[in-house]
């Protein structure tokens, strides 16, 4: 790897899969693309679960607030870290979507 370009990532296949975000999370990526990082959304959400870690075999489940709503949107993941959120749902029984979620609320409170 070249010196210079070591915060990119080596080439591998993206995917596109439909999902559910909770609403006030993409609001919050969608704020950072617009007022702070020149990135996408794909990349922010692509970002969040390859920051997430499952901690002492634990994963914090965060309440959803009753006014919440998930919508559902096509978003764009490296083929590994679809493959890292597959074995966290085989491994801890917990949706994909969900995952997706716990992920970007981890990131978001955790900076």
């Amino acid at each position: 790897m070249l010196k210079g370009f070591w915060r990119f990532h080596k080439k591998e296949n993206w995917l596109n899969k439909y999902v559910e975000i909770q609403n006030s999370l993409y609001e919050q990526l969608e704020n950072i693309t617009k007022n702070e990082l020149d990135t996408s959304i794909n990349k922010l959400v692509d970002a969040c679960i390859e920051n997430y870690k499952v901690e002492d075999d634990k994963i914090i489940i965060y309440p959803k607030v009753d006014s919440e709503i998930n919508v559902g949107r096509t978003i764009r993941i490296r083929e590994s870290m679809w493959n890292k959120l597959e074995d966290y749902r085989n491994e801890y029984g917990i949706s994909i979507y969900q995952l997706i979620n716990i992920s970007i609320r981890y990131t978001l409170d955790n900076n």
